[in-house]
């Protein structure tokens, strides 16, 4: 079980809006663009649980640039 950072996240609803997941860049795989399964909980302020059971770190602020353009 290992936790994923990701940096210039920001959330995402996921098709047919029954979930959202988190979208950023993977610190491990060279800034790597990289999406999560569904979100099941959070928690802590900047941890979250997905679907699969991977935890992802998020790290820095929400990419709030990003997520007002898509509305």
């Amino acid at each position: 079980q290992k936790n994923i950072c990701l940096t210039s996240w920001r959330i995402k609803v996921m098709d047919g809006n029954t979930a959202v997941c988190v979208e950023g860049k993977r610190k491990d795989m060279k800034d790597l663009s990289w999406h999560s399964n569904a979100i099941m909980e959070r928690i802590a302020h900047n941890q979250v649980k997905t679907s699969s059971g991977s935890i992802y770190l998020l790290q820095g602020n929400i990419d709030s640039a990003s997520m007002r353009k898509e509305g």
